[in-house]
């Protein structure tokens, strides 16, 4: 699922973006959830990091500019693509400060923003592809999309679990440990430590006999009886990922 919000203060405007997104899903089959905001101060009055995988954000806005609020934007969420639409070029310099993905022009023919908006899109659906698996939960009322490779840990509390990504946000959703577990435990990245408690072992700073200590200053317990054996697993799994990367670079042997 690909979350996508419009920013323009143009109700036209996001009926065409609104248009070109809608017939992009009839033609390739995905599931794309799009909001439209009408400033950008209505964006960014319950904004959360990753609650979207892309924003079409117009530079030219009455109150708040697309710049500005793309500044804001980036103080908590380092990963959420931006794409700007304006009318002018004037301000490309400006975009690529706050790391934006693309520039695009509201060009008035609609085959033109159609290709435009399709190159995104196309570019967006093959970077969640080679990304890998995400995890949506239902937290405070709203659907969250975490991508596995952003989850620090997940540990059980009660009837609820609380997940920690790579930025210290966190996720309270109410889940089973053993269904929270069966889906990250597919992924060779996730090791279960101890009851209650998985994490993700890209973060680890830490192994010992008793203690794992995690990026982000978390730090938990490790089953004692079961150290050697986790310890071994976290070995292979660095191993395997150095023989991974060695053979992507070209390293002979």
């Amino acid at each position: 699922m690909l979350y996508i919000a419009i920013v323009d203060d143009i109700q036209k405007e996001i009926e065409r973006i609104f248009g070109v997104i809608n017939e992009y899903v009839e033609r390739n089959d995905v599931s794309i959830d799009v909001k439209a905001f009408g400033s950008a101060e209505e964006l960014l009055s319950d904004y959360r990091p990753f609650q979207y995988t892309l924003i079409f954000l117009d530079i030219y806005m009455d109150g708040m500019t697309g710049v500005d609020a793309a500044k804001k934007i980036r103080e908590t969420d380092s990963d959420t693509l931006i794409v700007f639409l304006t009318s002018s070029a004037d301000h490309t310099f400006d975009a690529f400060n706050v790391h934006a993905y693309q520039y695009l022009l509201k060009d008035p023919s609609e085959d033109t923003l159609k290709t435009s908006i399709f190159r995104v899109l196309d570019e967006l659906v093959a970077m969640q592809a080679a990304a890998g698996a995400s995890l949506t939960v239902s937290s405070e009322g709203e659907e969250i999309e975490i991508a596995f490779s952003r989850i620090v840990y997940a540990q059980s509390q009660k009837n609820y679990i609380q997940i920690t990504d790579k930025i210290n946000n966190t996720y309270r959703t109410r889940m089973t440990f053993s269904e929270i577990s069966g889906k990250l435990s597919s992924d060779s990245r996730f090791l279960q430590i101890n009851r209650g408690i998985i994490i993700n072992m890209d973060y680890i700073t830490s192994f010992g006999k008793e203690t794992c200590e995690l990026e982000g200053g978390h730090s938990f317990p490790i089953n004692v009886r079961e150290q050697k054996k986790l310890d071994q697993i976290r070995k292979n799994y660095i191993f395997s990922k150095l023989h991974n990367r060695n053979k992507e670079g070209g390293i002979k042997s």
